[in-house]
């Protein structure tokens, strides 16, 4: 189950400034389509806008004792970037950090670049580049498309995404130049509760891709094929 808390604001003035506070408690933490934790995990992401400037902070926090970690934050990231917007389209490029305050895993640094379009299904583009160890690039594309309807359930929510990576990149079980690792694919259905706030419960397939690549994962005992469930709690402010 997650529960995740959310603080957004959706402001119109240029020079506002724009917070988003996330919080979720996931059934299951799966990164790049691969499972590292069959247990609850806590999530909580702030956000910061102020014009194209974006300052995206994820923390994660374990549940259980899977990993010697209970209620210590495992993970610590951020996304520096700026967005640069156009008629049909935007491109906001950055940089993304990856920490472990417990050690699970070494501290590295992306450059990162997000493409976003008002093509069918708003399709869109992240790119993951690795300048100082693999030296390779990952990139993930993203839809998402909501439907509207009457009362109780006033929307329903469509996302996935596919990721596509370079062998010294990922790490392991690629054998092609480029080839594609993993695919999500999510529902989220959100209904208003009052004082500006949104409850969206939520589900989620994620599956890896390629014949080697579904091996090396079973071989270390891990799902290759996994459901997440959830359910988010959003608010808007506005400073």
């Amino acid at each position: 189950m997650l529960l995740l808390l959310t603080c957004q604001i959706h402001a119109h003035a240029l020079d506002s400034i724009k917070v988003d506070l996330n919080g979720s408690c996931l059934s299951r933490f799966v990164w790049r389509g691969d499972m590292w934790t069959d247990d609850p995990v806590f999530w909580h992401t702030a956000i910061f806008r102020y014009k194209g400037f974006r300052s995206y902070n994820f923390f994660n926090i374990d549940l259980t004792d899977i990993n010697d970690d209970k209620f210590q934050c495992n993970e610590y990231d951020y996304i520096l970037d700026y967005t640069f917007s156009f008629d049909t389209f935007s491109v906001a490029p950055g940089i993304l950090h990856f920490s472990s305050p417990t050690d699970y895993f070494k501290p590295t640094t992306k450059i990162t670049l997000q493409i976003k379009t008002d093509l069918p299904l708003n399709m869109g583009l992240r790119i993951r580049v690795d300048p100082e160890k693999s030296r390779g690039s990952y990139y993930i594309l993203d839809i998402s498309q909501r439907f509207l309807f009457k009362k109780p359930i006033n929307q329903i929510d469509f996302y996935g995404s596919l990721g596509a990576s370079q062998p010294r990149y990922y790490g392991s079980g690629l054998k092609d130049k480029i080839a594609f690792t993993d695919i999500l694919l999510g529902i989220g259905i959100p209904f208003d509760v009052g004082n500006g706030m949104t409850l969206t419960p939520l589900v989620e397939f994620t599956t890896l891709l390629g014949h080697h690549l579904r091996n090396g994962i079973e071989t270390m005992g891990r799902k290759t094929e996994t459901v997440t469930y959830g359910i988010t709690l959003a608010r808007g402010f506005e400073f």
